[in-house]
């Protein structure tokens, strides 16, 4: 059986904001710069959107806190080529896939994550959890 070898560059970015709203616009920014720095544009709108909801997911879920914070990082590997966005937060609570109406207008992000990534998950760190999403594209 034939290994395929995965060569991971240094993270893209990691940063960490602090607990509030105005954390997921800058989050934003942060993420189209470092992929558009690291000529990676093909990432840049779906790395956005799912930054987008899981900094939201870990404001709402850390709420009332303001002193915690939530870290974000983008990883990439080039065989095959990816790019992960990585959120962090102090909440051990797992994120939930609900099933929702299509008017309703909360519950959906996680669905927008899984329709935008290859694969997502979470796992549970010391002093909270990470949920991280893996865009693929083709070569």
């Amino acid at each position: 059986m034939a290994k395929t070898a995965v060569e991971v560059d240094p993270r893209l970015i990691a940063f960490v904001l602090p607990n509030i709203p105005e954390s997921v616009r800058i989050a934003r920014l942060h993420v189209r710069t470092a992929l558009g720095f690291h000529r990676l544009a093909d990432y840049v709108q779906d790395a956005e959107i799912i930054t987008s909801e899981l900094v939201t997911n870990a404001v709402q879920h850390v709420r009332g806190d303001n002193a915690k914070t939530i870290g974000v990082t983008l990883a990439r590997a080039t065989n095959p080529p990816t790019v992960t966005v990585i959120v962090s937060d102090s909440s051990s609570d797992g994120p939930v896939l609900r099933d929702t109406s299509a008017g309703s207008e909360q519950g959906r992000g996680l669905k927008i994550v899984e329709a935008l990534s290859a694969h997502w998950g979470w796992r549970q760190e010391e002093g909270g959890k990470v949920v991280f999403a893996v865009l693929a594209r083709e070569t």
